[in-house]
């Protein structure tokens, strides 16, 4: 073997030798989850909610929403509704994977087609190395916090300070790069391996949250002192506009995690296991963090004036500034650290393993989830993360971005499973070129019906994301529209897309089973699930990796030529 040779042998995933001259669908990270990796149990997703809100990220949801004008009365009932939709978003969004045990870049060839779901596995890949990013930067926010609280004003006055133009601090810019460094043995880790780390981090977080939440609101005499718990800053004519953008920032917190969920409850034991409890916790403990960082910020603002502070380090900051002493340093210090390892595991659940699967997805032969983690962190880096946000303005309207492009995602996603299929995956067809099949569409493996809903759903509240920026160039409607964008655009991809499916129906089985009647949930039922009884068929990759003589879809296909019988025995 030449040398060439031996480095490509040795950094093609293992089994991809037996893919080469031919499209490769699958590897190891992409077929279904065998029966002996399925080890989560319901405890496991709700611990994952439970840490998982404990994040900077989710902390700035909350308090951001005093930063729209609205008491702390009103922001609560905004944080109790936006969880309560949140929580029945993760019910649709965990049911394909629980069933058919699939992570998204799979999934999403049923609805977008084999070939154009390569561009949505892209699209969300790009989003996730960009939050990946400013996750990190958000930890290394709250790390120089912990140095600060260690070192005091060694840590503040010592080192020389960038120009402001860096837009960052060269201490938050040290502890960001001690933190990448940190996080990185965390990165090869793989998804099945890692549930005991959120079973922990959801004991650790909570204390250390309700603490600072108790102190701040303690220090600033109850919250009958609170002048934000009555006096609201926007119009009584606008109060309800900012209700539903309020509602839409919650959504946009939790919309990663949404659109994520496949690649972590294809991991569940059963269905159940994936289902209510899950969302049950989550709606209890995002409805908690939503009040903790609601009501620190308003006490906060009490105690120091000022405009509100809606991000943890600015606020650990404040009362640093106002509070130089030895149990401060300890409360400051002990919620900054916890925050660090939460965020951590949260980047790692919400980005850097989906980013891994969709990589996978697109150059199976050369990465694995583990590979796909280390290059997002990279680009996570790459892209500057702290010039992305300096202010709430600039954090709402990147919020609003990025739901209205991956809320109309899910409503395809959700009309097409629920609704048009009733929640089948033929899934044998999911790594097939085979033209006959059902997901190739009949037009080289595109949907044009989940192209032309997305389209909808996300560009027409797309001129208020430009209004965002400078409201003179639109309507103010307009931007309202925008600011609503998570609901109104699920809500406009599942109608256009209920209607397409309608008027030209899409295929749900293959040809060979057409006649059979499409009730609920019949694939999922067989076993394996999302192939017929009658069906011999093995997972690509364990196939090429097993000894016995299963032929391929694609191989039988063209033996067939093209008859349509896929799946079954020559």
């Amino acid at each position: 073997m030449t040398l060439t040779g031996k480095i490509i042998h040795l950094v093609e995933t293992s089994g991809s030798k037996a893919f080469r001259g031919r499209h490769q669908w699958s590897n190891e990270d992409l077929d279904p989850t065998s029966e002996s990796e399925r080890t989560w149990r319901w405890y496991d997703y709700v611990s994952l909610w439970w840490g998982s809100s404990f994040n900077a990220n989710g902390w700035a949801s909350g308090s951001s929403l005093i930063s729209l004008g609205l008491s702390l009365e009103h922001a609560i009932g905004v944080a109790a509704i936006g969880s309560a939709i949140s929580s029945t978003a993760i019910i649709f969004a965990s049911h394909p994977g629980s069933v058919f045990h699939l992570g998204y870049p799979v999934y999403i060839r049923s609805s977008m087609g084999v070939y154009a779901g390569y561009f949505f596995v892209a699209l969300r890949s790009l989003i996730a190395a960009i939050y990946y990013g400013i996750q990190s930067y958000y930890a290394g926010c709250l790390l120089s916090i912990c140095f600060r609280c260690i070192f005091g004003y060694k840590w503040t006055t010592k080192m020389n300070p960038f120009s402001e133009s860096a837009n960052i601090t060269v201490q938050v810019f040290t502890a960001f790069m001690i933190y990448y460094m940190i996080t990185v043995p965390l990165l090869f880790v793989h998804p099945r391996a890692i549930k005991l780390a959120f079973e922990i981090k959801a004991v650790l977080l909570p204390p250390c949250a309700i603490g600072l939440c108790a102190w701040s609101i303690y220090s600033a005499g109850g919250l009958s002192k609170f002048t934000l718990a009555t006096d609201t800053k926007v119009s009584e004519d606008s109060v309800g506009w900012a209700w539903m953008q309020g509602i839409n920032v919650v959504m946009s917190g939790i919309s990663p995690m949404l659109i994520s969920q496949p690649d972590l409850t294809r991991y569940a034991r059963a269905p159940f296991d994936a289902s209510y409890p899950q969302a049950i916790a989550a709606f209890l403990v995002k409805v908690l963090i939503y009040f903790l960082s609601i009501g620190t910020t308003a006490a906060i603002q009490v105690l120091y004036g000022g405009e509100p502070t809606w991000n943890m380090w600015d606020q650990l900051d404040l009362i640093l500034d106002h509070n130089w002493n030895a149990s401060a340093r300890t409360l400051c210090f002990l919620v900054a650290i916890t925050f660090v390892g939460g965020t951590a595991l949260t980047n790692i659940s919400a980005n850097s393993i989906p980013f891994g699967a969709d990589i996978t997805a697109i150059f199976p032969r050369w990465f694995n989830i583990r590979r796909g983690q280390v290059l997002c962190a990279i680009l996570g880096l790459a892209i500057t993360p702290w010039n992305f946000l300096t202010n709430a303005a600039q954090f709402l309207t990147f919020l609003g971005s990025y739901n209205i492009f991956m809320g109309s995602l899910m409503g395809v996603m959700w009309c097409d499973y629920f609704v048009v299929r009733k929640e089948n995956f033929h899934v044998p067809s999911l790594y097939t070129s085979d033209r006959s099949a059902p997901y190739w569409y009949g037009f080289f493996g595109i949907n044009w019906r989940g192209i032309l809903a997305w389209i909808c759903g996300a560009f027409i509240p797309f001129p208020g994301l430009i209004g965002s920026y400078n409201e003179n160039l639109v309507d103010k409607n307009v931007i309202r529209m925008f600011n609503n964008g998570w609901i109104i655009s699920v809500a406009i991809s599942m109608t256009v897309y209920w209607a397409a499916s309608t008027l030209f129906p899409v295929p749900v089985y293959p040809l060979e089973y057409a006649h059979i009647p499409v009730t609920r949930g019949y694939l999922g039922r067989q076993s394996p699930s999302g192939a017929f009884p009658d069906e011999i068929w093995t997972p690509p990759y364990a196939r090429e990796m097993s000894n016995h003589r299963i032929v391929d879809a694609d191989k039988l296909s063209e033996a067939r030529g093209n008859d349509g019988n896929l799946g079954k025995e020559p």
